[in-house]
């Protein structure tokens, strides 16, 4: 794993093999991040987060507390997920959307509620 040095991440978050969490990134505590994931500049992950494996997390995200993300999904950059909701694996969310429903596996949603 690659943290860097302008990244605040909580000790208490857990960060498999080959991630990268990129400069001005915020992950706060109770969080998961699964193996092979980018959380891209200025990405903001709050509480009690879970990220599956292979998640690209585009810059500027912002995951409220309790996000699911399943594995080979896609956070466009500048999307907003609320809290508790749940994405699939293998979800496209498209820049700009706000999640505000569960999205089911292999999805591509966008816009302001992502559909």
């Amino acid at each position: 794993m690659i943290i860097s040095k302008d990244a605040i991440v909580d000790e208490s978050v857990e960060i498999e093999e080959g991630t990268v969490i990129m400069p001005g990134a915020i992950i706060n505590p109770g969080t998961k991040t699964g193996k092979n994931c980018i959380i891209n500049t200025g990405a903001i992950i709050d509480h009690d987060c879970v990220i599956g494996d292979h998640v690209h997390i585009a810059p500027g995200v912002t995951l409220s507390g309790s996000v699911k993300i399943g594995s080979g999904s896609h956070i466009g950059t500048g999307a907003s997920v609320i809290h508790g909701i749940e994405i699939g694996s293998r979800v496209i969310v498209g820049a700009g959307s706000v999640v505000v429903n569960t999205i089911q596996d292999n999805k591509k949603v966008m816009g302001v509620p992502a559909r």
